[in-house]
Formats: C-alpha cells, sequence, structure tokens
C-alpha cells in the first residue's frame, strides 16, 4: 500500500521517483490486463518495435488506458481496424497517468493517455516519451476540492495548514496548484497528502484528513448522497487538457500505424459527443457506476483532438514552469524536447485532427 506523503516541504528526487515506483507498487504496475487480437499481456512485453529501416513492421499493438474508462477500447475499434494487416492489439489498465507512462518509459506499453501534469514529472525523472495529440479539457466539474458537509471548513482558504489528499503527479497536482494560487496560497501552505484515489477517498471518508480532490463519477455519487461540499471544482482552471502519449522509437518508426490508431481513438470520440447515453450504457458497468451517473460524468468530458502545435505546446511549457517555480518538480522541463518535427507530426496525425490546428 502507497504510504501517505504529508507535509509542507518541496518535492525531492525520491519524491519524485516515488509518484511513479509509489503508485506502481499499488497497482502492481498494471491494474489489469485485456488481451484483444493476438498475443497476451505476457508476451506483450516482447513486441518487437519496427526500425527505420522497416517501418510500421510492428504486429502487436501496446495500449494503455486508465480506470475511467476507454470507449475505443470497449468498441474493439483499433482491433478491426488493424486486422487486416495481421496486427494485434494488447491493452493495459492503470489507475492513473503517472504509472501509464512509467510503462511507457520501461517498455510495456506503447502509447496512452494522461492528463497534462503525468508528462512534465515523467519528463522531470528522464522518460523518453513524446507528445502524440493532444485532447482539450472538458467542463471542469468532474473535478472538485471537497470537504464532507459536517466540516466546519467554508472555503478554500480554510484549508490553509490542513490536509489536503489528492494524487501527486497526476492532473489532480495542477487543479491543487491552481485553485490554491486563486486564493492567494501556495501549495506548500496545505499539508499535501500523497495517496492513490481509492486510499484518498478512504482517508477522506474516515476523516484522517481535511479534504480530498475526487473526480468523477464517484463525485457525482457522493453529490447526490449530500455527504459532501465542494469548495471549488476545476471550471475555469486553465489547462492544456491531456495526451496520447508514446515512447519515442514507436512514434517514429510507426508513422502509419499511429495514425490509423489515432484516427479510430478520434472516430470514437465523435461518435461518444454525438451518443451520450449509448456511451455511458457501455461504460458504466466497466467503472462500476449508473448509466445516468455515467452520462452526466462524459457530458463534462470533451472528446476531442488537436494536433500538437507551438501554441500547445507553449500552453504545456507555462504548467512545467509554475510547477518547478514552486518546487512541486525539482528540474526545469524543456516540453520541446518531447515533442516531434512539424513534418513527422504531419505524418501521424489524422487529416480530421490536422485541420483543427
Amino acid at each position: 500500500m502507497v504510504r501517505p506523503q504529508i507535509g509542507k516541504h518541496s518535492i525531492s528526487r525520491r519524491d519524485l521517483l516515488y509518484t511513479f515506483y509509489g503508485l506502481m507498487s499499488f497497482t502492481a504496475l498494471v491494474s489489469c490486463g485485456t488481451n484483444n487480437g493476438t498475443g497476451n499481456n505476457s508476451s506483450a512485453t516482447l513486441s518487437t518495435n519496427a526500425t527505420s529501416n522497416n517501418k510500421d513492421s510492428t504486429k502487436l499493438v501496446r495500449l494503455g488506458y486508465q480506470v475511467s474508462g476507454d470507449l475505443t477500447h470497449e468498441k474493439g475499434a483499433i482491433e478491426k481496424r488493424l486486422a487486416p494487416q495481421g496486427i494485434g492489439v494488447t491493452w493495459s489498465q492503470f489507475v492513473s497517468g503517472p504509472p501509464l507512462l512509467e510503462a511507457l518509459n520501461v517498455g510495456s506499453i506503447d502509447l496512452g493517455p494522461a492528463g497534462e501534469t503525468p508528462p512534465i514529472f515523467a519528463q522531470a525523472a528522464g522518460t523518453n516519451l513524446i507528445y502524440v495529440v493532444n485532447m482539450p479539457p472538458g467542463t471542469g466539474e468532474g473535478s472538485a476540492i471537497v470537504v464532507l458537509k459536517d466540516s466546519p471548513i467554508q472555503t478554500l482558504a480554510g484549508l490553509k495548514g490542513k490536509k489536503v489528499a489528492y494524487s501527486r503527479g497526476t492532473a489532480q497536482t495542477f487543479f491543487v496548484v491552481k485553485a490554491f494560487e486563486e486564493v492567494g496560497l501556495k501549495i506548500s501552505d496545505i499539508e499535501s497528502v500523497n495517496l492513490s484515489i481509492a486510499d484518498g477517498r478512504a482517508a477522506f471518508l474516515n476523516k484522517t484528513v481535511d479534504a480530498f480532490v475526487e473526480g468523477d463519477p464517484s463525485l457525482i455519487r457522493l453529490q447526490r448522497e449530500g455527504t459532501i461540499r465542494v469548495l471549488r471544482d476545476a471550471q475555469g482552471i486553465k489547462t492544456p487538457g491531456s495526451y496520447y502519449l508514446a515512447s519515442r522509437d514507436f512514434a517514429i518508426n510507426n508513422t502509419e500505424l499511429l495514425k490509423a490508431i489515432l484516427s479510430e481513438y478520434y472516430q470514437v470520440g465523435q461518435w461518444a459527443n454525438k451518443n451520450r447515453r449509448a456511451a455511458a450504457e457501455i461504460l458504466a458497468p466497466k467503472v462500476k457506476t449508473d448509466v445516468d451517473t455515467m452520462e452526466l460524468a462524459l457530458t463534462r468530458r470533451k472528446y476531442d483532438m488537436r494536433p500538437i502545435t507551438e501554441e500547445v505546446i507553449s500552453a504545456q511549457q507555462k504548467v512545467a514552469d509554475l510547477l518547478y517555480e514552486l518546487k512541486v518538480v525539482p528540474k526545469q522541463v524543456d516540453v520541446k524536447g518531447a515533442t516531434l518535427t512539424a513534418q513527422q507530426y504531419a505524418a501521424i496525425t489524422p487529416d480530421a485532427v490536422r485541420n483543427k490546428a
């Protein structure tokens, strides 16, 4: 079990690695694996990516996804697209972005999604990843800093010196930083308790912490039960959004394959935007919630993609600079170091997405 990291002090190099390896131990790296197409999870680590002289020769693509669910995975769209080429697909589920990106780092998967914060921690730790495509943020209602209904704390400012549980290194980190910045507080002004989402929720409900960063669909359930009060949700918090990220070798050496995979992600997302109820019926049992709750959660998401442009890179760099300034990460990160050339992006970005630039 992950031990809580409590204190007002800046994050150290040891803490940075703990963000990855501590969460990895909690999830046993991969929470669960699903095999689709040829191969299985044990053989996934043996797949051979194409070399620069033999592009797109990969016969097994290893994709990561998070516990919030993945419609493309459930619909089997990528498997159907790649089957005629004799390419199999394996899926591995992760509790959050940091362990997913560490799996990229050690070569266990080829591609997966994460919010704006995990790639910055990953770059600071030396992970050789690539930003592949950007996904705009949702409405912000699906993530919130909450206290129990009977808590005497009424405002964010009232959390100064109090224990706030969230998963450090995830997108919750940037949300916490920006939310407290609005009320004149730094992240060092609270006692950050670094816990996985499940452990953090337990600590919160047991009143061993004063506040918790909760997300959908559990946030919706707790709101409906009337057991919490929302001090601040993420509406209005300016963020670049999230990303699909890949290992550098995979991105460079499998351009047509990567473009096809991204195209399927994009098309399923467009379908979900027009069919929220149907999408909720697919995802609800996977994330262990009811369809109505899942449908509301999906209305707060935005299924879309944007190409990696100078504007996107600049926005992501501002996040990295702020986290470094506040000593949340111990190393200055150059976001451009995890990007491709314009020509390389043109080769992997689906036409419908590239036209959004």
